[in-house]
């Protein structure tokens, strides 16, 4: 019935218009702080849906920690306070000036720092040297008595820290705690009344004559450095050297690279000086396809003009003629391009060598620096240590000659007890920072919890989502709607008188969409208005923006998994366009779970499957659906055993090339992407595939993978479908 002949023929491989391939790419790359405020987004989006998780999980968190705290017993605490610094203004002035030395923050009275260091009294009174006989004492009666449950701190008042110290005690015994607290403060004020004032003037003695031995050793140790640096004009070995090795790193790397870009050049060199002495300029003009496009588009045109013609016309017919000048100036035009290229690279490979042997040179120079630095280097390490010893074991000796001074000075001063220990109180009940702090842990643990769960479900949850993680255009948002889910119709057309039949349209070419709409317009197309008419219409609407100067005639739906409404969108785009005039064929290529005839409660006795294995008219396996005059579908048939043979076959794609000439809009309905090959055998022969991606339910990685498997087999992915949409 058909011949290939009178079938116009597509080339579904060809570049895709301009208005395609700039309409989306061109998007502007969001500023850090459009990114910074898209993530936030995402993170609050995030909590939102996981509201309820966090809610919960904060809610038993806490309940169940302020039980548990609330069974606890009451802790009883106890303190005492001791007066370690005098208080009125002339013993404070007087301390601070027996105890200034220089570098000592400690020593300066400026009405906030005293003389003692407190940090380092409280560390001592909890040494093992104090605490040791005081925890002898507590253990007799309490065994289980550790030293570190003792609390020594100092109060502030502000950003001010006082002259006191406070102890306290806590523990579930209250007799205990009173029995512990005396025994320490017994031994604390023991310790400020006990003289130290003989060892430590011998320590004193002993630091203050070592001291000028370690000044003149540092002092000769840099005399040393410095004559070293100004007999070899260095700064610094080690880093002189660092920078050498480092230049000489860099370089080697260079002289790798390019070594390695020479080595390109050349092999590219003699490969087009090969190419051109056998006359095969295409493959050289191709190189920078951008560029000659024209020139070998040209020659390709002028060849298979050529190959054409010269079946049917002789040598000397002028045609031929025409054609064979032609060619020669093309392929004379293509040799003088191919040569210029030549020469270019050969520029390029004699500057190349030019910067290796500069390259070289330099590295030698820093090779022959190199070599006279470690004997520098190895005596300037050796002075540097021995600089650092000495110039550490002076300033240990200085720290603690400054702090035996100051210890000797607070000997004079010995501490009172101005808040002896009292009864304790008991810590019952839970306070209200402790809730706080509870509640704030169980929220975080909850948030924790929360988004735990949003990793584990890697989907789509917003069209936005889906857009940045495919870098494709969104083409459609479907809603979640009732009559989607039912199986309803969305477009509904009435009034209309009966349209030609399947017959007399496929036998009769020149019988038009426009004749069937002007010869039927006495009743004019009924929408019915709801968003999910309206996502379709926005859905056709933007495939037919994607290309305005050259519509797409075949479009591929699908889809990653099962259940993702591949052919719902099928069904409903098929109709939105054919409700608007467009002469549309449904093609169910799913031919192993076919749906299509189930939707339109259509019979499925034959189909694709007979319509590529046998030689039946195309007339008896299209069929107009009941819903539209303009709309016909073409199920699938009866399931073959091998699908992946009949569709790759030749007989399909003369079929599907047939099917383009004789109506306005061909969509294929197929199989899931992932694990079968049917939906990218399709797509490859066809204008484009739209992916229909379920909104919190699509995983992200599968519909990457088969993004990946799209791109492999040469299909065009013109955009997604966001399908499910809520609110």
């Amino acid at each position: 019935m058909y011949s290939e002949q009178d079938s116009h023929k597509l080339y579904p491989n060809a570049s895709l218009p301009n208005s395609l391939t700039l309409g989306y790419n061109a998007k502007s790359e969001p500023s850090d702080e459009e990114k910074v405020v898209k993530e936030i987004g995402k993170l609050i989006a995030a909590a939102k849906r996981r509201a309820i998780v966090i809610g919960l999980v904060t809610i038993s968190v806490s309940a169940g920690l302020m039980y548990k705290m609330s069974k606890k017993p009451p802790i009883y605490e106890g303190a005492f306070q001791l007066l370690v610094e005098p208080i009125n203004t002339s013993e404070s002035r007087l301390q601070a000036l027996i105890t200034e030395t220089e570098g000592n923050k400690f020593a300066t009275y400026n009405g906030k720092d005293f003389g003692l260091d407190y940090d380092t009294q409280i560390k001592v009174l909890k040494s093992a040297k104090v605490m040791d006989p005081i925890s002898e004492k507590i253990r007799a009666k309490y065994p289980d008595f550790s030293p570190s449950e003792v609390n020594v701190e100092r109060p502030y008042e502000g950003a001010v820290g006082t002259r006191i110290l406070r102890v306290s005690y806590k523990h579930f015994d209250e007799q205990r705690v009173v029995f512990v607290l005396n025994i320490v403060s017994e031994a604390f004020l023991q310790y400020s009344k006990d003289s130290r004032q003989t060892s430590l003037k011998e320590g004193i003695k002993f630091i203050e004559e070592q001291i000028p031995g370690l000044r003149k050793r540092v002092t000769d140790l840099q005399e040393k450095i410095q004559t070293l640096r100004q007999q070899y004009n260095l700064m610094d070995p080690e880093y002189e050297s660092r920078k050498l090795i480092e230049r000489n790193a860099e370089l080697s790397s260079r002289i790798l690279e390019n070594e390695t870009n020479l080595a390109k050049a050349r092999l590219e060199r003699d490969a087009i000086k090969q190419l051109i002495e056998q006359g095969n300029y295409a493959n050289v003009l191709s190189k920078n396809a951008v560029a000659y496009s024209a020139l070998i588009r040209d020659s390709q045109s002028v060849n298979n003009q050529i190959a054409g013609e010269s079946v049917r016309l002789q040598e000397e017919h002028p045609t031929m003629k025409i054609l064979r000048q032609q060619q020669k100036y093309l392929e004379l035009t293509s040799r003088q391009q191919a040569e210029s290229i030549l020469k270019n690279i050969d520029t390029d490979v004699v500057a190349l060598e030019q910067q290796q042997s500069i390259l070289m040179a330099v590295q030698q120079e820093i090779n022959n620096r190199i070599e006279i630095l470690p004997k520098v280097y190895s005596e300037y390490a050796s002075l540097q240590g021995d600089l650092q010893v000495a110039t550490a074991t002076l300033t240990q000796y200085l720290s603690k000659l400054d702090s035996l001074r100051i210890d000797a000075a607070q000997t004079t001063f010995p501490w009172e007890m101005i808040a002896p220990p009292k009864k304790p109180t008991p810590q019952g009940g839970l306070a209200r920072k402790t809730k706080i702090l509870t509640v704030i842990i169980s929220f975080v643990m909850g948030v924790g919890v929360a988004f735990i769960l949003e990793i584990l479900n890697n989907v789509f949850h917003t069209a936005e989502d889906l857009e940045e993680d495919t870098n494709l255009p969104v083409l459609a948002m479907i809603p979640n709607a009732k009559e989607l889910r039912k199986g309803s119709s969305v477009i509904e057309i009435s009034g209309k008188k009966p349209a030609p039949s399947v017959n007399s349209m496929v036998a009769n070419p020149s019988l038009t969409v426009s004749n069937v709409v002007m010869g039927h317009a006495t009743h004019m197309q009924k929408y019915i208005s709801s968003p999910v008419l309206e996502a379709f219409r926005s859905l056709y609407t933007n495939i037919r923006l994607l290309s305005p100067e050259m519509p797409f005639k075949s479009l591929v739906i699908g889809a990653t998994t099962p259940k993702e409404g591949k052919s719902t969108v099928a069904i409903h785009l098929a109709k939105t366009a054919a409700a608007i005039g467009q002469r549309v064929l449904l093609v169910d290529g799913d031919m192993r779970q076919p749906k299509i005839h189930q939707k339109f409660n259509i019979p499925n006795l034959q189909g694709l499957s007979d319509a590529i294995s046998t030689d039946i008219s195309l007339n008896d396996v299209i069929q107009r659906s009941p819903e539209d005059n303009n709309l016909f579908v073409l199920t699938s048939g009866p399931v073959p055993e091998d699908p992946i043979k009949l569709l790759s076959s030749k007989k399909m794609h003369s079929l599907m090339e047939q099917f383009q000439d004789f109506f306005d809009l061909v969509i294929y309905d197929t199989p899931p992407l992932i694990g079968l090959a049917d939906a990218s055998i399709l797509a490859a022969q066809t204008d484009g595939l739209i992916m229909v991606v379920k909104i919190d339910q699509s995983d992200r990685y599968l519909v990457s993978k088969a993004l990946d498997r799209l791109k492999i087999s040469g299909a065009r992915v013109l955009g997604v479908v966001a399908n499910g949409v809520k609110g």
